[in-house]
């Protein structure tokens, strides 16, 4: 399934000239064969039925976040106040941490710094804002995706 994936996005990388796939040939069995051995298969499997709710989620909060920036960057006094928030990190490990620390990163304002034990260290762009409810909102969709039931981080 990796190896199908990482061939869909090389062919969307080369906007299906059929030119790419010399380099192709080369290149997409090679970064499956060093995926495969960075992040090993796992437990946990995406569940594909949440994955367009999941997209739709992941896109709009981007744009809000990047809204965000955009409007504390345009305005008048840069209202900002960067530092570091421990946060509490409830999924499990494997695959729905790893995901939901990346989507973190992604997200303007936040960056995951490092998963240790059950906390997440974010640096944040604004440390007078609890970023909980946002870490805690994208555990539910990571959650959700994964088919993770009962999750221990739901009722936070």
């Amino acid at each position: 399934m990796r190896l199908a994936l990482l061939a869909v996005f090389w062919l969307a990388l080369t906007n299906g000239d059929p030119a790419g796939w010399g380099y192709g040939l080369v290149v997409v069995p090679l970064v499956w064969m060093l995926s495969a051995r960075v992040f090993p298969p796992g437990t946990w499997r995406v569940k594909p039925l949440y994955l367009p709710q999941f997209t739709g989620w992941f896109l709009v909060k981007s744009l809000s976040a990047g809204w965000d920036v955009s409007r504390r960057l345009l305005a008048r006094h840069l209202a900002v106040a960067p530092g570091e928030r421990e946060v509490p990190f409830t999924l499990p490990e494997g695959s729905p941490r790893w995901l939901a620390a990346n989507l973190l990163s992604l997200m303007p304002g936040t960056l995951s710094v490092e998963v240790h034990g059950e906390n997440l260290l974010l640096h944040c762009l604004d440390t007078g804002q609890d970023p909980g409810a946002e870490v805690a909102e994208t555990e539910r969709q990571v959650a959700r995706l994964f088919g993770i039931t009962p999750w221990a981080g739901e009722g936070a």
